[in-house]
């Protein structure tokens, strides 16, 4: 065909109605398409014709969806034909910056309920797992962060864990996140420093002693930051836990034992008790 010759630099000089006209053919190249996208994103038309092209890639579909303004990608999210037949058009949507919250937890209940039509196996379930994991590893880092204030709790346990500090503790910050999502982060083993020391530093999240306790006795935690967590405000019996514990660095240890140590001199001391 003559159009699979037509540049890039030749589809800019051309009118809106003739790009509209070449779209009409089915036999147009992908090359082509890709470089229509490039000059008209911001053709709503324009690039629903593309999206529902013949000829069009899954790397031209996500470079559509993933920079749709809001309105096209709304009106792609409620595109249930193209969403079926493209599953993976629905994850390049959840991390368009434009869309706001109320659609991107649509589709992630939609993405569940057709989860749960499946076999709950177990090797079901670790395919599902896998798979996901690595449609996020194939994502950039500026995917994976806007990924991270708006993922799912499962999306949420993957990124916690990310090599790029930014996207671990933008979950950490999400608005979705759940205090017993915290409480787990709180205590594992394999996550930045940076992202406990972030928990830690939240109000709300030093209120919740499970969490206090979970970074107490973490081993990953910065002595600065567990000598900061109130161990002067814990029991008995969970000082003499801290206490114990060989797998946290002296000094957490060591306070803890003083402070129990204190409170003994303090009940036994004249004039008190009896």
């Amino acid at each position: 065909m003559a159009d699979e010759q037509t540049s890039e630099g030749m589809l800019k000089e051309l009118p809106r109605d003739r790009i509209l006209a070449m779209l009409q053919d089915e036999e147009a190249s992908g090359q082509i398409l890709e470089d229509m996208v490039r000059i008209w994103l911001h053709d709503q038309e324009v690039c629903w014709a593309i999206l529902h092209h013949p000829g069009a890639s899954l790397a031209t579909l996500y470079y559509i969806v993933e920079n749709a303004a809001q309105s096209l990608a709304e009106s792609i999210a409620q595109d249930k034909a193209l969403l079926g037949k493209f599953p993976e058009v629905r994850k390049a949507l959840l991390v368009n910056p434009h869309l706001g919250p109320e659609v991107t937890g649509q589709l992630q209940r939609e993405a569940e309920k057709q989860a749960e039509g499946q076999p709950e196996g177990k090797e079901n379930k670790g395919k599902k797992k896998q798979d996901l994991y690595r449609m996020i590893k194939e994502l950039s880092s500026g995917q994976r962060l806007a990924l991270a204030k708006k993922g799912n709790k499962e999306v949420r346990m993957i990124l916690i864990r990310d090599p790029n500090e930014m996207v671990a503790l933008e979950v950490v910050s999400s608005p979705r996140i759940t205090d017993s999502e915290i409480i787990y982060i709180s205590q594992l083993k394999d996550v930045s420093e940076k992202v406990l020391r972030s928990i830690a530093n939240s109000r709300r999240y030093r209120s919740n002693k499970l969490v206090v306790l979970n970074l107490l006795h973490n081993p990953k935690t910065p002595v600065s930051v567990s000598l900061n967590l109130g161990i002067s405000g814990l029991s008995d019996r969970e000082l003499s836990g801290l206490a114990k514990d060989r797998n946290i660095p002296g000094a957490v240890s060591r306070a803890a034992t003083m402070v129990l140590e204190k409170r003994k001199k303090q009940v036994s001391a004249p004039g008190r008790g009896h």
